[in-house]
Order: structure tokens, then C-alpha cells, then sequence
């Protein structure tokens, strides 16, 4: 698969299938291109489709750049890709990545879907549905002292108890075993990210459709901050997956596609049969 270097002399790991109107997936912390191949298999048929690894995640190695540089980044891999407009599907961290990204090029992004993500994530008195700033902190210290470990208490905190029963789950988990690790001082750094980042005035001026998807046990990205985000902004579609945790795109993956097709083709952009 093949590789880009930036500017910022990050090499960037990618992969860009199909062709059509470019849609770009953006994963989370911890996780890598890989957790959307099953939205790259249903989406490559209609649409350029496009995966990175963000700095330090699977094959893409770390550097110590900031939230900036990594959105320059990949308007630089987006530009040599001959990209002048996207769709940008975020998961968790990404939505951070994503809506930066909309920020300093509001002209290049087409539609946002947000999944188990919004402009920021840590509780305070005008957003209480966030993350405690100390629970925050406790797992950047727990990365620091007990890596690689905490991944997979992590990672399993973020599935219901019916998903971690289900054939589906211990597949992730092989899937999971097969992951090249993400760099301990990557997952420090963007964990300081998520925990002051607040890109709410960036959200407010959204002028293109908007998504928002959460599972309905989701801790990271409630049902309840999905309804402040559509008080604060009334066009956002919002949807919330029964049975599900932070990843239901991984955990309902034909319902999960069929409901981002039904929105990516809202006002005639793409038809699909």
C-alpha cells in the first residue's frame, strides 16, 4: 500500500480505492485505517474512497506534530491525491481531526459525519456530557505506566456486554491482536489533544449536512451530547444505534452503511441502486 511524505516529514500510510466523489474515513485513538474495511468494501463501488493512519497509528510513524499539523497533512496527501473536495467520515478522535480540517479549508469538505464525536470531549460547565477532565488524565497516566495493557481494557470499555458476546466482537478482537500498536508517546500526546480541544464556535459555522452518530451505551459520545450538538446546530441529522457502544459502524456495519448512504445521496449528490 503505498506511502506519502509530508512537509512536515511525516510518512503517511494510505490507501485510496474506487472512483467518484472522494469520501475520506478518519479514525480514532488507538485504532488505524483498517477498523473501515468494511465500509471501504460496500463504498468503493460509488465512491473514491480514502483511509489513512494518523501520525503514529499503524503504519504511518510518529512525530510530534500537533492537531494542525496533522489536518495540513492531510490536506497536502488529499491535494496529491488530486482531491479538491471530500466527504469526511470521523470516528471518535478523528471528529477532532475532522472538524479542524473544516476549520481551515471549509471550501474543500462536502458533508461531515461525526461518529462517537464532536467538537470537543471533555466535561465542563457549558457541554456536562463530556468526559471528566480527571477520568482524561487517568488514561493518559494508565498509557504512560501500563502500555500496552490498557489498550485492551480500553478497547473492550467501549463495547456493550451483549457486543463483547457476539461472534462479531471476538472477531474485532483477532482483528484487534493483528494491529500493529500505536506509539505509547502518540497516544499521550493526543489524549492532551482530546482532553483541551473545544472546536464548538468551528462546529456552529457549519455550513454543509452534517451527521452525527452515536451508540445508544456510548460513554465517550452519549445520545445526550448528540441532542446538545443538534440544539446547537438544528440541521445536523442525529442518530443513535440500539445495542451499541462507541464503534457502531464496526458493530452494525450493513445498517451503519445503509444509513451514511441514505445521507451522503440526500439532494441528489451520488445516486446509488
Amino acid at each position: 500500500m503505498p506511502y506519502l511524505t509530508s512537509k512536515n516529514n511525516i510518512r503517511w500510510h494510505y490507501e485510496a480505492t474506487g472512483q467518484g466523489e472522494s469520501l475520506l474515513f478518519i479514525h480514532g485513538l488507538a485504532a488505524d485505517k483498517r477498523v473501515w474495511n468494511q465500509q471501504v468494501e460496500y463504498f468503493k463501488n460509488f465512491y473514491k474512497v480514502i483511509t489513512v493512519d494518523l501520525p503514529g497509528h499503524g503504519q504511518s510513524p510518529w512525530l510530534d506534530v500537533t492537531l494542525e499539523d496533522i489536518v495540513r497533512d492531510l490536506d497536502f496527501l488529499l491535494n496529491a491525491l488530486g482531491v479538491t473536495e471530500a466527504h469526511l467520515a470521523a470516528s471518535s478522535f478523528g471528529g477532532l481531526v475532522a472538524l479542524k480540517y473544516f476549520e481551515i479549508f471549509p471550501d474543500k469538505v462536502k458533508r461531515l459525519i461525526l461518529i462517537g464525536a464532536g467538537p470537543k470531549f471533555a466535561k465542563s460547565r457549558e457541554f456536562p456530557y463530556g468526559l471528566e477532565i480527571p477520568r482524561i488524565r487517568k488514561l493518559r497516566s494508565q498509557v504512560e505506566t501500563n502500555f500496552p495493557e490498557i489498550l485492551n481494557i480500553f478497547f473492550r470499555s467501549l463495547f456493550t456486554l451483549e457486543e463483547r458476546k457476539s461472534l462479531r466482537f471476538k472477531w474485532l478482537q483477532m482483528f484487534q491482536k493483528d494491529n500493529v500498536l500505536p506509539r505509547q508517546e502518540a497516544l499521550i500526546k493526543l489524549l492532551r489533544i482530546l482532553e483541551k480541544e473545544d472546536l464548538t464556535r468551528t462546529f456552529l459555522n457549519i455550513c454543509v449536512p452534517v451527521f452525527c452518530v452515536s451508540g445508544a451505551q456510548d460513554y465517550i459520545c452519549p445520545p445526550e451530547a448528540l441532542r446538545h450538538f443538534q440544539s446547537q446546530l438544528p440541521q445536523a441529522r442525529v442518530e443513535v444505534f440500539a445495542g451499541c457502544g462507541h464503534f457502531p459502524f464496526l458493530s452494525k456495519p450493513r445498517e451503519f452503511n445503509e444509513r451514511l448512504k441514505i445521507f451522503l445521496c440526500q439532494e441528489g449528490h451520488v445516486e446509488i441502486n
